[in-house]
């Protein structure tokens, strides 16, 4: 039957408009439990036989009442987390004498009062878990008040989280009143110092998995600051005596003998390196993980007693660690997971003398993680000692060629070598893979690397498609160097690299020489006809600027001549332009360099505008003339010029003997094959000189 309340809400949803599952919570019965989840509803019509109970996600205020001191006789687990509670009343879970787990997570306005409220009169009960992470407020910083474990102390207490609560401090106490029944203790993403209270763990004798992670930061998921590394730095360089930091020494020295499981992750520390610390001689200690610590130097080594060493899991993932000192991991013999993730270890590995031992001390190592460690080269010899490894996770790297021995590996079942830029896998290893494979199932990751298909590489190819090992490709991969997928290149080269490729080999030769005398036949032709090329292509600038002769000019000419000469002979020069522009009879209009050519146009232009504008060309050789590259310019201009327009435009005089030998090549052709003149030495050859001047430009 149904009570006025729960009628009134039923009335209430219908007029509302709302389904009844909104409005009641959702029931499951089984053998042992009745399951009820409340999520955004009401509790009020909770059965009274409910054993777990779920109430979570109520965004609004929700009322404590609706779920403290009901009458719920079999009530063994309890979560009331992600809700908006701010109040717990003292003693609100007291009467539920079978209560054995207890969530009041994520409600970050109850505050250390109400957590008080909540663990008053647990020892009633029969608790055994409780969870009270991030219940305190985000934006003070509160002591742990010892008067909330002494509430714990007579219990049966074995699971308390307290984790992303702000703590800071602890009151003396704190640790030392908590039940000898727990086991696992949370308090990790608080903003703990370390003092002397955290001697008080020692006490905790039962206390099997401690998590003391992400402390001075206020919340998991906040990026933690990472300490710069010089990848540069000789790594070589290392001293024990840079390695200062107690840290850890003083953490392995507090965990009580009992711990098997240490979780110290992004555990801030003055210094950047892993010194040599020892672990008492007691410890049950199994896993380890000091990951995300920016530890970037491992001295050690870590020190174990051989009675009581039983390390089997190290996580020294996300450190940036660039150097292990030799011995680090000598100890650890019993140690078969080791963590190596995301650190900066390829420099390191790069030396082959110091990485060759690196692993030196793991006999029993099972499974060793070096994803994405910029690793580019393995030493040959790393894995000497380990000769019971099972598992080899060193992808997401830059490995461009196997080089790693693994013919000793008897028990190995995985190779994770993705991402990296393998295009092949040595036949000394291939050979190792099929002798380890023939008892057992064996595993070769190779999703995304560069295997190329090629001829060179099919014996590689082969063994992929027919070995008993499992290779490990992506679906429709392509390999380097044949469009399409791996299968299809693979059968194509079985049928190509058959072939006798001999004639197509003397073709290729044949091609390649044909080709390279071809391009020496028009490099020759280039080179001879260079100037050509030259005057052609500023002929055709000038065409696309429009240029047309000078309206007026004797044949369309802008001048009578162009006047080539260096300027050691310009005295002799000046005196003909003289005698040539001052003849009233013939009055000569001559272009000169230093007089003529137009400021800021490049030399070159100027020079073949000239040449080209002049129906006759000057040329005063002398010894001072063959030294200027300019005047030489000028001269070869004015022979492409005569060639190209078909008449004849130099009229060379020479100026001093010059032996044939001095004369360039081009000069000396022109020399046998055209006439010239003599300079004149008496002012009577000088004015007959004079004559034949204004004769031949007319």
């Amino acid at each position: 039957m149904l009570g006025l309340t729960d009628v009134f809400l039923c009335v209430c949803c219908l007029f509302a408009n709302i389904t009844i599952t909104s409005c009641f919570c959702n029931v499951t019965y089984n053998s042992t439990d009745v399951i009820v989840k409340c999520d955004n509803a009401n509790t009020s019509n909770v059965p009274k036989n409910v054993t777990i109970l779920f109430c979570n996600n109520n965004k609004d205020d929700c009322n404590a009442r609706l779920f403290c001191n009901r009458d719920f006789k079999k009530l063994r687990f309890i979560d009331i987390s992600k809700n908006s509670l701010q109040y717990l009343p003292q003693g609100c879970f007291s009467s539920f004498v079978d209560l054995e787990h207890l969530i009041i997570s994520n409600n970050q306005q109850l505050g250390f009062d109400n957590m008080y409220n909540a663990f008053h009169g647990l020892n009633k009960t029969k608790i055994k878990q409780i969870h009270a992470s991030n219940v305190n407020q985000v934006t003070v910083i509160y002591p742990y008040p010892r008067n909330i474990s002494t509430l714990l102390t007579n219990t049966s207490l074995k699971t308390f989280h307290l984790a992303y609560n702000e703590i800071q401090t602890l009151e003396s106490g704190s640790f030392y009143l908590l039940p000898m029944t727990l086991q696992d203790l949370s308090i990790r993403g608080n903003r703990f110092e370390w003092n002397p209270v955290f001697l008080e763990i020692a006490s905790l004798k039962s206390l099997q998995k401690l998590d003391i992670s992400y402390q001075c930061s206020t919340r998991r998921y906040r990026q933690r600051t990472r300490r710069h590394i010089d990848l540069e730095r000789n790594i070589t360089n290392q001293t024990k005596e840079d390695c200062k930091d107690k840290t850890l020494g003083d953490l392995f020295r507090v965990v009580p003998p009992s711990l098997t499981t240490l979780i110290a992750t992004g555990l801030i520390s003055e210094y950047s390196c892993i010194p040599r610390f020892g672990i008492s001689r007691q410890s049950k200690l199994e896993y380890i993980d000091i990951s995300q610590a920016g530890y970037n130097t491992w001295i050690g080594p870590i020190d174990v007693h051989p009675v009581f060493n039983n390390i089997r899991e190290l996580d020294l993932s996300n450190n940036q660690c660039h150097f292990i000192e030799t011995g680090f991991f000598r100890n650890l013999t019993h140690l078969t997971t080791l963590n190596l993730n995301y650190n900066v270890l390829g420099p390191f590995m790069s030396f082959t003398k110091i990485s060759a031992s690196v692993f030196h001390g793991l006999k029993s190592l099972k499974c060793l993680w070096m994803t994405n460690n910029f690793i580019k080269h393995l030493d040959k010899n790393m894995l000497k000692d380990n000769i019971y490894l099972e598992e080899l996770h060193i992808n997401k790297n830059e490995i461009e060629s196997w080089t790693l021995d693994i013919s000793h590996l008897k028990y190995l079942t995985l190779i994770d070598c993705s991402r990296n830029k393998l295009t092949t896998l040595p036949k000394s290893v291939r050979d190792s893979l099929d002798a380890i494979s023939k008892n057992k199932t064996v595993m070769v990751n190779l999703k995304y690397n560069k295997i190329i298909c090629t001829c060179k590489n099919l014996n590689f190819l082969d063994w992929m498609f027919k070995t008993r090992v499992r290779v490990i490709l992506p679906e429709g991969f392509q390999c380097v160097g044949f469009k399409g997928n791996i299968s299809y290149g693979y059968n194509y080269l079985k049928k190509e690299c058959g072939k006798d490729n001999s004639v197509k080999e003397w073709l290729y030769l044949v091609q390649t020489i044909c080709l390279l005398f071809i391009l020496c036949v028009i490099a020759l032709v280039v080179y001879k006809k260079r100037w050509t090329l030259i005057y052609r292509w500023y002929m055709f600038r000038l065409k696309r600027k429009r240029y047309t002769p000078i309206g007026g000019c004797a044949g369309g000419y802008q001048f009578d001549a162009f006047l080539s000469f260096a300027d050691e002979d310009r005295p002799f020069v000046d005196r003909v332009i003289d005698e040539l522009e001052g003849n009233p009879e013939v009055k000569l209009n001559v272009c000169v360099h230093f007089r003529d050519f137009i400021p800021g146009k490049s030399i070159s232009r100027n020079i073949v505008t000239s040449i080209h504008s002049s129906k006759k060309t000057i040329v005063f050789m002398s010894r001072a003339y063959l030294k200027s590259d300019w005047c030489k310019y000028e001269l070869r201009m004015a022979i492409t010029e005569e060639s190209h327009m078909n008449r004849e435009v130099v009229i060379m005089t020479v100026l001093e003997d010059i032996p044939h030998k001095e004369l360039s090549l081009d000069v000396l052709q022109y020399y046998k094959k055209n006439s010239y003149i003599i300079k004149p030495n008496t002012e009577e050859e000088l004015k007959l000189y004079l004559k034949v001047l204004e004769k031949l430009v007319n």
